[in-house]
């Protein structure tokens, strides 16, 4: 029998707080599963995301089985331990760990939502990722695009003419967020283009225009069909992510692309290389201020045949070879994968783990020398926070900034006792973190 006691929020005095899972199992039931015969190598998610209380399944020519029973950590068949980004908590790390043990991470993420892993430090304890980073082992950089057809379909294209008559009693731009005051200071930004240029704000943030009450949800209203075709009415769409970081892209660039909204993009330094051509999209980047970048909106808003030129390639085509090629090679669905056949993006990371580890045991068998995974920064790791000041600059963003140094000091301390293989206390870990954090300045 496994019995979970509860959660209890441990707070420390220098303001570090995290959750710990109190898990506590029976001796009978630790050597029922210990004993138990399993045929094929155990791959255990330390962190229960998937639910699954323990099956095989078959990865391509080799099986595996797959639990989310910690009752495994220590049954010699258990190779590879996986962890889900979001929901690694620092005060329960299976340690110590065992010499044939691998540990794997799978965070598709915005960094938004746990700092550790944009640390060297942290990434250097796992063998094996999957991220939205193209340097991952199992890179799910498209992991918001439907398909390719998805992409170029016109069925909510509204022609430019079309668009000019709405903007009697629409703004040239589109903002829709309801996640406010991000790391990437979106909302900043978009006050300060407010300030020469109109936009409608339907979100919560930055917030002057109300939607209709059915697409009001954030989660429901975005996929409806009618915020589609309200979407489709504006000449541009703010693509602005909640944080930057190399590859995180998300619907909000995809969306404004298939609706042929022309989408300003703030997000992945390295997006350009995903577009469908070298001529889809406006990147903030590109331009040396706030001003420059709206008198060229400005310049596009009004000259139909410059602006349509960032929407031809809706009529000729996807032309970017990368793009092409990661799609066709892409091994794994995202909407409704159930219904096609095909494997989400979790399964197939699974199965990619599987097939590595029987490719080692292969290797063994065959007295070939084995290989040996091993991640590091570039298979997540993200910059620190920026916000704009009052000249559109970009400086360090203060709140965000101090929470991602505090990740920083977590993740040192995290890879101490994992390179020494030393279970801690909360209060041996709350020390190691004092040390690091001792060492150094937030800016």
């Amino acid at each position: 029998m496994i019995l979970i006691i509860g959660y209890k929020v441990l707070s420390v005095d220098d303001g570090y707080e995290y959750e710990a899972p109190k898990i506590e199992y029976s001796e009978e039931e630790r050597q029922h599963i210990l004993k138990k015969e399993i045929t094929a190598p155990i791959i255990l998610w330390w962190t229960p995301f998937t639910g699954e209380p323990g099956r095989y399944r078959t990865c391509g020519t080799v099986q595996c089985f797959f639990t989310i029973n910690r009752l495994y950590k220590d049954h010699p068949k258990t190779k590879v331990l996986l962890f889900y980004g979001t929901d690694m908590k620092v005060n329960d790390l299976p340690l110590p760990r065992h010499p044939h043990e691998e540990w794997g991470l799978l965070h598709e993420e915005s960094p938004k939502n746990n700092f550790l892993f944009s640390h060297r430090e942290m990434m250097l304890v796992f063998n094996h990722t999957c991220t939205f980073r193209r340097e991952s082992d199992y890179p799910i950089t498209t992991q918001y695009l439907e398909s390719l057809e998805w992409l170029e379909s016109t069925k909510y294209m509204v022609t430019t003419s079309k668009k000019n008559e709405y903007l009697s009693e629409l703004a040239p731009l589109i903002y829709t967020h309801s996640d406010c005051d991000v790391p990437s200071d979106r909302d900043n930004l978009v006050r300060r283009i407010m300030e020469h240029m109109r936009v409608d704000s339907y979100g919560l943030c930055v917030h002057n225009k109300d939607l209709p009450k059915h697409l009001v949800d954030p989660i429901q209203g975005m996929e409806h069909e009618d915020f589609y075709q309200l979407n489709a009415k504006y000449k541009f769409s703010f693509s602005f992510e909640n944080a930057i970081c190399n590859d995180y892209i998300t619907e909000k660039l995809w969306r404004p692309l298939m609706l042929g909204s022309v989408p300003v993009v703030m997000g992945s330094p390295r997006v350009r290389d995903y577009l469908p051509d070298n001529h889809s999209a406006i990147i903030v980047d590109d331009f040396k201020s706030v001003e420059e970048l709206v008198n060229f909106l400005k310049f596009l808003n009004e000259n139909d045949e410059e602006y349509e030129k960032y929407l031809q390639w809706k009529r000729t085509g996807i032309t970017n070879k990368v793009l092409l090629d990661i799609m066709k090679n892409r091994d794994f669905g995202i909407k409704d994968t159930w219904k096609s056949g095909q494997q989400n993006f979790i399964e197939g990371f699974e199965c990619f783990v599987c097939k590595r580890i029987h490719e080692n045991t292969q290797r063994l068998e065959n007295e070939e020398e084995t290989l040996h995974f091993q991640a590091d920064e570039n298979h997540y790791g993200c910059p620190a926070p920026q916000k704009f000041d009052k000249f559109g600059n970009k400086v360090p963003h203060t709140y965000w900034h101090y929470e991602w140094y505090q990740k920083l000091h977590q993740a040192k301390a995290m890879k101490y006792f994992v390179d020494n293989n030393l279970s801690y206390s909360q209060e041996k870990f709350q020390e190691k973190i004092k040390e690091f954090h001792s060492d150094g300045s937030y800016f």
